[in-house]
């Protein structure tokens, strides 16, 4: 059983050569049920800058020295981490209803990332002098509702999500709109999105507790928060394998979040450039 399920994997991986991992935002996604098993694999090398809105982190860029990007499905259920495009993350899903271009699943996600006295970068040695004295806030996950409507190659979706991990206890409302625009060997992708957070959510991640006061961080409690966010993304395929990308993302943040002490503008910054390898 277990060899000939091996077998199933690699065969699948041969002869998806044209296939890649998606982003559930776009409507070229392949979060649709499938007949036994699937698996797509591909990888990349990337060159990122970011412009945080977070106190005390300057702008950063690095390699990614692996950037891995893997689909797996089977009947109903499905696992997509793409990380190729800025907008892109890890989901766990279960189609639940497909009918007329509509889709209606059941899925699990990560929507915010956590930080702490370093930053965003866990492994940076060096403390934040602006964010010393903060408490941890944890990265969560989240589960909840995902309606999607795709009509050509534009894609509307609506995700009500809630925390399940217990780090904040609040709710998230996202809605986002992407076109994709194919131009001779180029692929366009646009989006912009609107998220809707909960106080809680807001409070744990931007909030200032007594315990975190001092002189220039006075204590804080924000009410619920919304953002928007706007993302642009180029592909070129420079032969059989390998494919040129770039992308572009903004967020911006409402008055609740951008007043907090531990934010330094109301706006972030995220470019993208690399290449991705496509078995």
């Amino acid at each position: 059983m277990l060899r000939t399920l091996t077998k199933l994997i690699i065969i699948t991986v041969v002869l998806s050569s044209t296939a890649y991992a998606s982003n559930r935002l776009y409507s070229d996604n392949t979060l649709t049920p499938t007949n036994g098993l699937y698996l797509d694999i591909n990888m990349g090398l990337g060159y990122l800058l970011e412009d945080s809105y977070l106190i005390g982190v300057n702008v950063k860029d690095g390699v990614e020295l692996l950037n891995v990007n893997v689909f797996a499905s089977y009947g109903n259920w499905y696992l997509d981490a793409d990380r190729s495009q800025l907008s892109g993350g890890w989901i766990v899903g279960y189609s639940a209803i497909e009918h007329s271009n509509w889709d209606l699943d059941v899925i699990v996600t990560q929507a915010q990332d956590g930080f702490d006295e370093k930053g965003f970068n866990l492994y940076n040695s060096d403390e934040i002098p602006q964010l010393k004295g903060i408490t941890q806030r944890a990265f969560d996950v989240t589960g909840g509702l995902r309606l999607s409507r795709r009509f050509g190659d534009n894609q509307a979706s609506l995700e009500l999500l809630q925390d399940i991990s217990s780090t904040h206890n609040g709710w998230i409302v996202s809605t986002f709109y992407s076109k994709i625009i194919p131009w001779q060997n180029w692929e366009f992708r646009t989006g912009l999105g609107i998220n809707i957070y909960s106080r809680d959510f807001t409070n744990y991640y931007f909030g200032i507790s007594p315990k975190e006061q001092r002189v220039d961080r006075p204590v804080y409690r924000p009410k619920s928060a919304m953002s928007v966010v706007y993302e642009f993304h180029a592909e070129y395929p420079l032969n059989e394998n390998w494919i040129f990308l770039a992308g572009w993302m903004t967020t911006w943040f409402s008055q609740q979040i951008y007043r907090s002490p531990i934010v330094v503008q109301n706006y972030q910054h995220k470019a993208k450039i690399g290449v991705r390898y496509v078995f």
